[in-house]
């Protein structure tokens, strides 16, 4: 199961995604991500992975193609940043992570 919340400010849209992000759930995510990114502003995109328990790899596909578009991922637990890591590694340009703040790669 995969809960997505999804809270706006003036200054960022910020998905915090709960669960599993695997199968289905992918394609939900993919989903709210293209509904939400389609209105073209230019507030930050953060991914809060925080709560995510598993990521398969058509989870890793589509955080690798939401980094290629600007998204920051967040990520505290070993599992979830090994996994944001190769998806860094495998994407010439995604957006990397640090604990509770983001690096672009170019800063690396």
């Amino acid at each position: 199961m995969l809960k997505i919340t999804i809270t706006e400010t003036a200054t960022d849209r910020r998905w915090i995604v709960q669960g599993r992000l695997v199968g289905p759930w992918v394609s939900e995510l993919r989903t709210t991500w293209k509904r939400a990114h389609r209105s073209h502003d230019k507030r930050a995109c953060i991914i809060d992975l925080n709560d995510v328990t598993f990521i398969d790899k058509s989870g890793e596909r589509l955080l690798r193609a939401m980094c290629k578009k600007g998204a920051q991922l967040i990520a505290r637990g070993l599992y979830v940043k090994h996994v944001l890591e190769q998806v860094k590694v495998s994407g010439a340009n995604a957006t990397g992570f640090s604990g509770d703040r983001t690096v672009r790669a170019e800063d690396q």
